[in-house]
């Protein structure tokens, strides 16, 4: 997630390290450095809070869980849907890369404490790395054991910059155009993943 979001992540890094702290004391004793990295997020109400509350009020105690607006709604949907497909859903206690990431091999997305940071880039980010859900379940659908572009219209500016300012693989930009134009787009990312993942998203309940 290294491109249109430079300015607003120069202006939110200070809020990077208050979120660690917050993040931090979830961690268990008995687990491994590794996992205590990385908190899960189970689509509860109560973990969905936890993020909201990080992003709006770092440090602060929980309120009642509520949706207050339309953003708000995507973006619970957003984490519910993309659990629903199969996909683990993990905060990283500690800064290290950009904003989030997605692991086609391990089918699991890692949401960073920059991520965290904002509101514009929380959504942006769940936007962008469930697209990559997306793209993966347009993938499984077709046996291909990596992620492909789904096929989506994407700004030839878009691609370009990609091209020119970022350090992707050329490779992967197309796979990345699709996800930083998905970003920009409320409720595409969602409307991707009740269209594409519709195979996981309607297994029968194990309940």
């Amino acid at each position: 997630m290294a491109i249109a979001k430079v300015a607003i992540a120069q202006q939110c890094c200070r809020w990077v390290a208050a979120m660690v702290v917050a993040i931090a004391p979830l961690s268990t004793p008995t687990a491994s450095v590794a996992q205590r990295d990385l908190m899960p997020i189970d689509g509860s109400d109560e973990k969905i809070q936890f993020l909201f509350d990080i992003v709006y009020h770092p440090q602060r105690d929980p309120a009642p869980f509520r949706l207050q607006n339309s953003a708000e709604v995507e973006a619970y949907q957003l984490i519910r849907t993309i659990l629903r497909t199969g996909t683990t859903i993990y905060v990283r206690r500690q800064q290290d890369g950009n904003y989030g990431s997605y692991s086609f091999s391990r089918d699991r997305l890692v949401l960073r404490p920059r991520a965290l940071a904002h509101w514009p880039i929380f959504i942006e980010t769940l936007r962008h790395e469930g697209w990559h859900v997306v793209q993966a379940c347009f993938a499984a659908k077709q046996d291909l054991d990596s992620l492909v572009p789904v096929g989506i219209r994407v700004n030839p500016r878009t691609v370009a910059d990609l091209y020119n300012k970022s350090g992707y693989h050329p490779a992967d930009i197309p796979i990345e155009a699709e996800a930083f134009e998905a970003e920009r787009v409320p409720n595409m990312t969602l409307e991707g993943l009740q269209r594409e993942c519709d195979d996981w998203l309607n297994r029968p309940s194990k309940d």
